[in-house]
């Protein structure tokens, strides 16, 4: 839902920097700002240390428990902030062309703020090949198995 959102509002704001370099601005700022709020939102909740996971699987918990709790969502919010991400790269593009130079230092911040904003909401695609895969592994494991046990 949000995605498609986010990629109404890109396209409105690259078609907007056409004529507007600066105020193009607007609904990408916007919508980053919804985008760190939920961030921000969904990482208050504390996760409790899980005996039947490893150091390391207690470890992605708390900084990944939104995503293995909602997982659809955290893909959702993912994918949005990234397509925010490569729209405000473009519309900074658009507005240096324009003469906006500003807009291509924008771009730059959104992109170092919005990556990770992106990794946060849903590190399946951001982990591959590091030391963290295993143990996100082992946490989707016993997610699954607690969802077979609550069915039984």
């Amino acid at each position: 839902m949000f995605q498609m959102l986010a990629i109404v509002i890109s396209v409105g704001s690259i078609g907007w920097a056409f004529f507007s370099p600066l105020w193009a601005w607007t609904p990408l700022v916007t919508a980053a700002a919804l985008l760190l709020l939920t961030l921000l939102g969904v990482k208050q909740k504390k996760w409790r240390y899980i005996e039947e996971l490893s150091p390391a699987g207690n470890e992605m918990l708390p900084k990944f428990g939104h995503y293995y709790a909602m997982p659809f969502a955290g893909r959702d919010f993912s994918a949005a902030a990234s397509t925010i991400q490569f729209a405000a790269v473009a519309v900074g593009i658009i507005g240096a062309v324009k003469g906006f130079y500003w807009g291509l230092g924008i771009a730059v911040a959104f992109w170092f703020v919005l990556g990770p904003v992106a990794m946060a909401f849903n590190p399946t695609n951001f982990i591959r090949g590091s030391h963290l895969e295993s143990a996100h592994e082992e946490v989707i494991s016993w997610v699954m198995q607690q969802s077979q046990r609550g069915r039984s």
